[in-house]
Formats: structure tokens, C-alpha cells, sequence
């Protein structure tokens, strides 16, 4: 009897193998996961301030000290340094900016431009496009300043015949002769479709590479007003790398993104940034890079775009989206005529984008019967405002209420046809408009029945640029903070007991419950005063306690 359960044992083993034998992963894990003992990579890239004044070759160089200054400000951690502007950038890199962030506590990571962007004198200088020189030097450099931590290309996934499987373990072999533990970061930054990074690069390329950064435009929408879409590719990132345990870094934009009607609203800026800064958390992401964030504070003129005042309304078709026939995106409310019997409505129309006719048509309704349309390639310049007047009595007469319509409609679908549509100045005869000069989010009913068409009331903020840098600064030193407590050597009890505020703090911040969270802090650092110089050393208490001064500061700020 017991020879026969002995011999059932041994075939159960042997059916569990082959049941659970399954073709190798290609590509082997290189890196530890984020849920690691790193720290988060609290990061910035490019948003240079120049020298005010230009030095003897004519060009005005990095401005080094300002630069450090406004990276400890911010808390980041790591910086990655854009060479794509002047040919002197590179002697500004490893002369004066590297040696600066190491004196700082700041790690670097190198990023380069792909062929695609190498065009007339713009390119990654000196080495341009010769990414095997490239992996030499910035690998040599390394071994000099051990704070250059990697190199990252961008658009990577629209240069693939460049980085085939064959020269990218050129590049790899190239940089890890010298300096096996620097790593190979490629910015994916799709284009069309989301998400670029699939299983199918992973088993091509995936042996060559350390990990992924992703910047995030709620693609294949390519456009930075929406962001409910940020969590759910979150998502989909993570778990196309967590078999590879490939950490995932998260790009938002802080500035311009190309054929986009303005700036991204300090509003977008501070939901990305804390979705990703939440996902730190959670172990999804290893780090958050801003894209571009402006370190000035000057007014964006070029986002005042408004006819009359700060404010108008926008309709947005994105840069390589495809519609359809019938896609459209609309504001509506409902008029009531005074019944005097003539009722007229003018109003002020631009459009900018390229002049293609038969595609985007603008239009104005009563009751969902179009009134009004007009091509927008009719506007011959760019921006450039006309009147348009109406007679709506035919439409208003004998009725007490209707809807009046502004709309964006595609008589015919496009594949890449980027406009950017405004209404502004209603001044409307025989009824009234509510915010008829967009002066403020509110009065219409917006809605669009094609995600890829966006409509929003735009408002000029002159202050754009300091909110959002603040509204960074407060999710990355709320980051900062809970990292260094979480990887802290505290008696376990009392590291969790300030985690679990340190959370709720940061939570309650994040959902806009302001005065709570203040006074979360304010009980944290009680306790950390508590326990300083006995269960947590001085200086670090010290150090968190700044932190969260700051904090309150942040959190009190009215960003909106």
C-alpha cells in the first residue's frame, strides 16, 4: 500500500512539471521590480534656464547653478539632461552641469534625439546619430561621475529600423565593456496608438534595454486636456513589463505638446503628476519625469488666444487621429426668447490648423437643426478672429425655450488633420447667453461623441507656469517624504504608524480635501517631534519635519 501511494506521489510531481512547462521568457530581468528598496525616482527633464547673457562663442549656456537650485526646490532626484539645442550643450553637460548635480545629490541621466529628430542643425552633438559612440562615451563618463546613471532616446519606437535587435546589442556591448552597471533607458513616445510598448518588442528587444519610460498623452488621442485615461495605461505598462521586472518610469507634460491649442491647464498638471506620484506608491511606477517644466516665470503669451478677454471656447481635433463621417463635439444650453420677435446672435470664429477643405466643418444649431456652417478652411490665417452674424427669428419666433448649439463637425473622416476651432464674443438679440464670452467653466453643456474630437473652454492664466511648478513641487516633496520613511530603519511599529499618516495626508491632498490633509500633517509632525533624538535620529527628524512645513505651505496654495 505504501509502495503504491509512493509511486501516485511520484507521477503527480512528474504531471505537475510537464503541466507547468512553458516556453522561457526571452528577454531576462536585468533590474530589480519597483517595489524594491529603490528610491523613487522623483525626476525632471530638460526646461533649461540659459545664462542671461551669451558667452564669447555667441550662445547663451546652460545656466548651471539655477538650474541645481530649482531641481532641489522641486526635491528631484534625478534630472534628465535634453542634448538637442546648442552644440555646446554636451561641454555644458560634462563640464559644469554632472560634476554640479553629483555635489548635489542629483543623479543624471543622459537623453538623446533619434534620427527622426536630427534635422538641419538640431541633433544630439557630438556624436548625433552614431548611438555605438555614443554608449562609449556616455559609459566612460560614467565611470568619472558615478551620478550619470543612464541614457534614454527619444521616440524610440518610431526609429525601429535604426534600433534593430542587431545594433541595439552593439550599443549595449559598447557601453557595458566599460561600464556594465549603467543603464539603457528608451523613451517610448507613441505616436498613434497606445500602447507601443507590447510583448512583441519585448521579445525583440527587450534583452537590450533596463527599463521603459513612457511619456503619457492619452494616446492614440495624442493630446494633453484629458487624463482619465492615465490609470488604465498605468495599467496596461506595468503588466506588459512585470514579467521582466523592468521598472517603468512615467513622463507627464508640463508644457507645450506640438499642434495643441494651448499650454496644459495647471489643473492637468497636478491630476497627472499625482497619478503617477500615487503609483509610486503603489510599486506600479519606479519614478515620474516632467516633461519640460518651465523653471521662469513669465507669462506664456502665445496662450492668449481669446477674442475678447482670457477666455474662449475650443474645439480639438488631435494631430494623427482618425475620425469619422458624423464624428462631432459640441457646447449647448438652453435660450428662452423675450418675444419681442426678431432675435439675431453674432459671435467671433477662428480657426488654425491646415486648410484642407471638406473635412471640419463649424457649425450652429437651434434644436439640433444646423442654422450655420462654415469650413473651417475658410480662415485663411492662422488664429485670426471673424464676425460672424446670424438672423434666428425664422428658428426663435413663437417659441419659450430652445437649445442653441455651437459644433465641430467631420462631413468627412480624416487620418491626420489637427485643427484647433474657437468660438468667442456671443452678443446675442431677443434672448440671453449664459457666459457668452467663456470667461469662466461653466454655462454650456459639452459633449462630444467621438473621444478623439475634444471641446473645453480655454482660460488664459498668466500664472500658469508658477502653479504648475508648485503643484509638481507638492507631489514630489509628499513623494519624497513617504519614500524615505517607508526605506527608513525604524522599529517597524513606529515606521508604519507614520506611513499610515503620511498616506492619509497625501491622499486627502490629492482629493482636493486641503484642510484635512493640513492637519494630518500637522498630528505627523507632532509625532515626529515625539520621537525625535530617541527612536528617530535627529537630523532626519529634522529633515522631515522641513518637509513637512513645506507641505502645509503647498497644500494651502490655491492652484486653480
Amino acid at each position: 500500500m505504501r509502495k503504491g501511494l509512493y509511486w501516485l506521489f511520484i507521477m503527480a510531481v512528474i504531471l505537475g512539471m510537464v503541466v507547468n512547462i512553458r516556453p522561457p521568457l526571452k528577454a531576462a530581468a536585468k533590474t530589480p521590480p519597483a517595489s524594491s528598496n529603490q528610491p523613487f525616482k522623483l525626476a525632471d527633464y530638460s526646461g533649461f534656464i540659459r545664462e542671461a547673457q551669451p558667452r564669447a562663442d555667441g550662445i547663451r549656456h546652460v545656466d548651471t547653478p539655477a538650474m541645481i537650485e530649482k531641481l532641489k526646490v522641486l526635491n528631484v532626484n534625478t534630472y534628465y539632461y535634453l542634448l538637442w539645442y546648442q552644440p555646446t550643450d554636451w561641454d555644458d553637460f560634462k563640464d559644469e552641469f554632472l560634476p554640479a548635480a553629483k555635489d548635489a545629490g542629483i543623479n543624471v541621466v543622459l537623453y538623446l534625439v533619434p534620427p527622426s529628430e536630427s534635422t538641419g542643425s538640431r541633433k544630439s552633438y557630438p556624436y548625433t546619430t552614431d548611438y555605438v559612440a555614443w554608449a562609449r562615451a556616455i559609459a566612460e563618463l560614467s565611470l568619472k561621475y558615478p551620478n550619470l546613471i543612464g541614457w534614454s532616446i527619444d521616440d524610440f519606437n518610431q526609429n525601429l529600423d535604426t534600433f534593430t535587435p542587431e545594433y541595439m546589442a552593439q550599443m549595449r556591448e559598447a557601453s557595458k565593456i566599460i561600464n556594465p552597471n549603467l543603464w539603457f533607458m528608451p523613451s517610448f513616445m507613441p505616436v498613434m496608438y497606445f500602447p507601443a510598448l507590447t510583448e512583441d518588442f519585448m521579445q525583440t528587444r527587450g534583452d537590450y534595454i533596463d527599463g521603459v519610460i513612457i511619456a503619457y498623452r492619452d494616446d492614440p488621442y495624442r493630446n494633453t486636456s484629458i487624463w482619465s485615461t492615465e490609470q488604465e495605461q498605468i495599467d496596461a505598462a506595468y503588466n506588459v513589463l512585470k514579467p521582466y521586472h523592468m521598472p517603468l518610469i512615467w513622463m507627464v507634460y508640463t508644457s507645450y505638446l506640438t499642434s495643441t491649442p494651448s499650454n496644459p491647464s495647471v489643473k492637468y498638471v497636478r491630476e497627472t503628476v499625482q497619478t503617477a506620484a500615487k503609483n509610486l506608491r503603489t510599486g506600479k511606477l519606479a519614478g515620474v519625469i516632467t516633461y519640460e517644466l518651465e523653471k521662469e516665470f513669465v507669462q506664456e503669451l502665445a496662450d492668449h488666444k481669446a477674442f475678447n478677454g482670457d477666455g474662449y471656447m475650443s474645439f480639438f481635433v488631435p494631430a494623427a487621429v482618425r475620425t469619422s463621417a458624423g464624428n462631432s463635439v459640441s457646447a449647448s444650453q438652453i435660450i428662452h426668447p423675450d418675444g419681442s420677435g426678431k432675435y439675431e446672435l453674432s459671435f467671433r470664429t477662428m480657426a488654425e490648423g491646415p486648410k484642407l477643405a471638406g473635412y471640419h466643418f463649424r457649425q450652429v444649431l437651434v434644436d439640433d437643426q444646423v442654422v450655420w456652417e462654415q469650413d473651417v478652411a475658410q480662415n485663411p490665417v492662422n488664429g485670426q478672429w471673424d464676425n460672424v452674424k446670424l438672423d434666428l427669428t425664422p428658428y426663435l419666433k413663437g417659441k419659450k425655450w430652445a437649445k442653441l448649439t455651437i459644433r465641430l463637425y467631420e462631413k468627412n473622416g480624416v487620418t491626420n488633420y489637427w485643427d484647433n476651432v474657437g468660438f468667442d464674443r456671443f452678443e446675442p438679440n431677443g434672448f440671453t447667453l449664459e457666459n457668452g464670452d467663456f470667461e469662466w467653466k461653466g454655462g454650456w453643456d459639452i459633449s462630444s461623441n467621438y473621444h478623439g474630437m475634444i471641446g473645453e473652454i480655454l482660460i488664459y492664466d498668466p500664472n500658469r507656469r508658477q502653479k504648475a511648478f508648485e503643484a509638481v513641487e507638492a507631489a514630489y516633496v509628499s513623494s519624497a517624504l513617504y519614500d524615505e520613511v517607508a526605506r527608513s530603519n525604524l522599529n517597524i511599529g513606529i515606521r508604519q504608524s507614520l506611513l499610515v499618516q503620511a498616506d492619509k495626508a497625501i491622499d486627502a491632498y490629492f482629493a482636493e480635501y486641503n484642510q484635512t490633509a493640513i492637519l494630518m500633517l500637522h498630528a505627523l509632525s507632532n509625532e515626529i517631534h515625539a520621537l525625535a533624538g530617541r527612536q528617530i535620529p535627529r537630523k532626519t527628524a529634522e529633515s522631515w519635519i522641513d518637509k513637512i512645513e513645506r507641505l502645509k505651505q503647498l497644500y494651502r496654495l490655491k492652484l486653480e
